[in-house]
């Protein structure tokens, strides 16, 4: 992954209308102090949550531009190698300067596809001013998989298909 495709797909997500999405009881914490984790089968309707998340926080106030979304199929992104993981952040910095120093909002979609992901979150979540949502299909990233890589550092929420 080069920082040039990375900064396309980061610039795309910001611009992009938010797909809509079917009401779901579910509404995720957008203040927690906890990586908050989703985990389901394919097609259970994860990414929809997090779309819904970016919704709220945008009716909140918060700026599009401060929420970075990475979906690691994206076929863009690969091949991903562990040490590339922390060009994202340093790509966000380049194209928007002006929110240097401010709260981010980090929604990766699908983060079991990305070699390294935990030591990555692991070190965010110590590091920066952030605060992280991730998702995982069940069948890759089983929700004790989740908790392990991230040591009682998250917050899991199973979702479940709508019909």
């Amino acid at each position: 992954m080069d920082k040039e495709s990375l900064k396309y797909v980061l610039a795309y997500h910001t611009t992009r209308q938010l797909p809509a999405a079917a009401p779901r009881a579910l509404q995720l914490p957008l203040d927690a102090r906890k990586v908050v984790t989703l985990v389901g089968i394919r097609r259970s309707g994860k990414t929809y949550v997090l779309y819904e998340t970016m919704r709220r926080l945008a009716a909140d106030g918060v700026d599009r531009r401060r929420m970075i979304y990475l979906n690691f199929e994206d076929d863009r992104l690969l091949p991903i190698r562990p040490r590339e993981l922390d060009l994202i952040l340093r790509a966000h910095e380049e194209l928007y300067p002006e929110f240097s120093g401010q709260r981010k909002y980090l929604f990766f979609d699908e983060v079991q596809n990305a070699p390294g992901w935990e030591a990555f979150i692991r070190r965010l979540d110590d590091t920066e001013d952030v605060r992280i949502f991730l998702t995982g299909s069940s069948s890759h990233l089983l929700s004790r998989e989740l908790a392990t890589g991230l040591r009682g550092r998250s917050i899991a929420y199973e979702v479940f298909p709508l019909s």
